[in-house]
């Protein structure tokens, strides 16, 4: 089994780099979704969340409000040092769960969405690592139009990330994404091709 990690900057085109290894035969898993089973209610990292952030976090629904959780920790080092400290080896465990279980099912690839890949130390788990990027006006009029969210916001968001030069030396991989879904389809699956020599 081949096993692609994907990563890049917020708003760069990973989750539409994933569609396409989906729909070209990956098996696809998210860090951020499982990121959300690491906390579920009933689970110990959802204790640990309200633990270290108190009651505030938790939304009327009874789980853990993500937007409370980011406003809380975007604005402070040390609170997202918490929070990474609580979700990161909880992520790994489901992912190393995901990929063995898809070598025992004998899945050609497996393609990993996972934003703080090189942060996390998660790279290890890929056998190719692919950076998607693109240019930082392009990805904040992305995010500005899929959320609505305020400018400045997402601007802190951004900033927060690794820079995108780390990621491109530390990738095996880079798809520059500045252009329409048709041209990334085009690279992706280029990419797909040489990777999996199909």
């Amino acid at each position: 089994m081949i096993t692609i990690a994907v990563t890049g900057g917020i708003g760069a085109g990973k989750s539409e780099t994933i569609d396409i290894l989906r729909k070209l035969g990956a098996s696809t898993v998210s860090a951020d979704q499982l990121g959300h089973a690491a906390y579920a209610q009933g689970t110990p990292g959802y204790a640990d969340m309200v633990k270290a952030f108190g009651n505030k976090i938790i939304g009327e629904d009874g789980e853990i409000d993500r937007q409370s959780v980011g406003s809380i920790v975007f604005n402070n080092q040390a609170k997202r040092k918490i929070l990474e400290s609580i979700v990161w080896h909880r992520i790994r465990e489901m992912l190393e769960g995901v990929i063995n279980q898809n070598r025992d099912n004998h899945t050609d690839v497996t393609a990993i969405e996972a934003a703080v890949l090189f942060e996390a130390g998660w790279e290890d788990l890929a056998d190719h690592v692919w950076t998607v990027e693109s240019s930082y006006h392009q990805r904040l009029a992305r995010i500005v139009e899929k959320t609505g969210m305020d400018e400045r916001a997402i601007r802190k968001r951004m900033d927060a990330q690794l820079a995108p030069e780390i990621r491109i030396e530390r990738a095996d991989e880079t798809i520059f994404n500045d252009d329409d879904l048709a041209a990334l389809e085009q690279n992706v699956t280029k990419l797909w091709k040489a990777t999996t020599k199909t």
